[in-house]
């Protein structure tokens, strides 16, 4: 190999390590951006998605309906929403009575879980 070709190659390495660095640093930043939004909406996405009483809005009921139809368990969505577990439950029942076959196909499609499709599948009363 020649002392040309090598320094080349030696060239070509450094710059994918400089680039490697600047990757590593634009991700470090996003994810930092991202947490600031994601605090910023849920302090100011918590008012519009329950009411001053602290029961969920038609937004809010919306959301709960759409964390549902991915997959989501009554307890991941409890603690999403910072609503009771038994508040939740009823939320997925109303949502199951409502849209259950047709989302559990949809969900299916998508890959939700198991233990949720089976939960749409059959509902307690």
């Amino acid at each position: 190999m020649s002392a040309t070709t090598l320094s080349e190659l030696k060239a070509l390495a450094e710059d994918a390590r400089a680039l490697e660095d600047a990757a590593r640093k634009h991700a470090e930043r996003a994810e930092r951006l991202i947490q600031i939004v994601e605090r910023e909406t849920t302090k100011s996405g918590d008012a519009a998605l329950k009411r001053e009483d602290g029961r969920l809005t038609e937004a809010g009921i919306a959301a709960v309906n759409a964390a549902f139809a991915s997959g989501a368990t009554v307890t991941e969505v409890a603690k999403q929403f910072d609503i009771h577990v038994s508040a939740a439950s009823n939320r997925r029942t109303i949502w199951l009575g409502k849209h259950g076959g047709a989302q559990a196909l949809k969900a299916m499609k998508e890959g939700a879980r198991p233990r949720a499709l089976e939960a749409m599948k059959n509902p307690k009363a």
